[in-house]
C-alpha cells in the first residue's frame, strides 16, 4: 500500500505560495470578554500571526498560513517544548504517550522513540497540518523531507543547549500565540540560569574547578563509553560550569573506557546517564566500579559519582533547565550555596 503512495507523493512538485492578509471593516456588534478584548479583535490577531515562517535547524524555511489543528510531534522532548507553548499533539511516537505529552487518542506512528521506522503512511494518511521532528534521528529527517514533498510545513530541530531550546519556545509560543508561556518557561527559566552562572564565576574566582569524566552508561562494555560536549548536552553544561572533562585531553575514552587513561587522570567527580535498559545500564556499571582499578578512583571511594535522572540529563530538560544547571552546581561545587 506504501508504494505507490510513495510514488505519487514524490512525483508532486511543491509549490511556495506567498500570501498576504488583509483587514475588513465591519458594523456588526461585537461580544467583549472579562478583560474588554472584542471576539473581532481576538479573532483578527490570530489572523495576523498568520502566515507565519521560521528558519529551521536543517536550514530549511518553513510557513504556516494557519494554526495547526492537526500537529505531528515525532520526538518525545519537542512534544514537551510544544505542549509547554500551549499546542497539543494528535501524531506522535509511543515515548511521547509514556512519558504524558500527549494522551491515549493520540495516533503513535512509531511503537518506540522515533528512532525506528516512522510508519509514512499513517502519517499522511492522518492529514497533519505540521510536523515537527529532530535532526538526530535519520528516520525522522527522511520523514519530514517526505512531508515536505507532500506540501505538509514539517520543521527539523535540534537542542543541544539552552540557547537551542529557547530559540524551539519562542517559534512554538509564536505558532500557538501564548507569548506568555515563553516569559514562564523560557524568560523565567534563564534569568534563574545567568544568577547561577554568575555565582559560579564569582565562586572560581578564588576556587579551582575540578576534572570530571562523564559517562553514557549501556548493559555491555562495547556501549559504554565517555562523552564530551561535541556530543552530549549534558557535557556542554558540565563545561559552561568550569568543569574540565578528563576525555576532552584523552580522546581514546569516548571509543572505549581506557581504564589506565582514567587511572592516570584520576578524576574528581564521576558523571553517568544511562541508555537502552536503564536497569541493565546500572547494573553494568555498578559492576565496573567496584572491579579492581575502577573501586580505587578518588571519586569512588569517596562517593563523588552520580547517576542523573533521566529526565533531565538523557531527555533534554526543557522548561528545567535552571534545575538541571542547578544540580550539576551542588554536586560539582557542594561548599557553594546556590538559591
Amino acid at each position: 500500500m506504501l508504494k505507490p503512495l510513495l510514488t505519487i507523493l514524490l512525483a508532486l512538485t511543491v509549490i511556495t505560495v506567498s500570501a498576504c492578509g488583509s483587514a475588513t471593516e465591519s458594523n456588526d456588534t461585537t461580544a467583549t470578554d472579562n478583560s474588554g478584548t472584542t471576539q473581532s479583535e481576538t479573532t483578527e490577531a490570530e489572523e495576523n500571526r498568520f502566515p507565519y515562517s521560521f528558519t529551521d535547524d536543517s536550514g530549511a524555511t518553513v510557513t504556516l498560513d494557519a494554526e495547526p489543528k492537526v500537529t505531528a510531534v515525532l520526538f518525545s522532548s519537542y512534544a514537551e517544548i510544544w505542549t509547554d507553548a500551549g499546542g497539543s499533539v494528535q501524531i506522535t511516537v509511543a515515548e511521547t504517550i509514556e512519558r504524558g505529552f500527549a494522551d491515549d487518542s493520540a495516533l503513535v506512528i512509531d511503537p518506540g522513540s522515533g528512532h525506528s521506522t516512522i510508519d509514512l503512511e499513517a502519517l499522511i494518511e492522518a492529514e497533519p497540518d505540521f510536523v515537527i521532528a529532530t535532526t538526530d534521528y535519520a528516520g525522522q529527517v527522511d520523514a519530514v523531507e517526505f512531508c515536505r514533498t507532500a506540501g505538509i510545513p514539517a520543521a527539523l530541530f535540534q537542542v543541544e543547549s539552552f540557547d537551542d531550546y529557547l530559540d524551539v519556545l519562542k517559534i512554538c509560543c509564536d505558532i500557538t500565540g501564548h507569548p506568555e508561556n515563553y516569559e514562564l518557561y523560557g524568560t523565567e527559566v534563564a534569568s534563574k540560569i545567568d544568577a547561577l552562572f554568575q555565582s559560579v564565576n564569582d565562586y572560581l574566582e578564588t576556587a579551582e574547578a575540578p576534572d570530571i569524566l562523564f559517562i553514557r552508561a549501556g548493559s555491555t562494555d562495547s556501549s559504554t563509553k565517555a562523552k564530551t560536549a561535541a556530543d552530549n548536552f549534558a557535557c556542554v553544561m558540565l563545561d559552561e560550569l568550569g568543569a574540565n572533562n578528563i576525555a576532552d585531553e584523552h580522546g581514546e575514552l569516548t571509543g572505549s573506557l581506557s581504564l589506565e587513561a582514567i587511572i592516570e587522570a584520576d578524576p574528581d567527580y564521576m558523571f553517568i546517564t544511562t541508555m537502552g535498559n536503564e536497569a541493565a545500564a546500572i547494573e553494568h556499571m555498578d559492576s565496573m566500579l567496584t572491579s579492581e582499578g575502577w573501586r580505587e578512583l578518588s571519586c569512588v571511594k569517596e562517593a563523588n559519582y552520580t547517576y542523573l535522572p533521566k529526565e533531565m540529563f538523557h531527555f533534554k530538560p526543557n522548561s528545567r533547565w535552571a534545575d538541571a544547571y542547578k544540580m550539576l552546581v551542588e554536586l560539582l561545587y557542594p561548599e557553594l550555596v546556590v538559591e
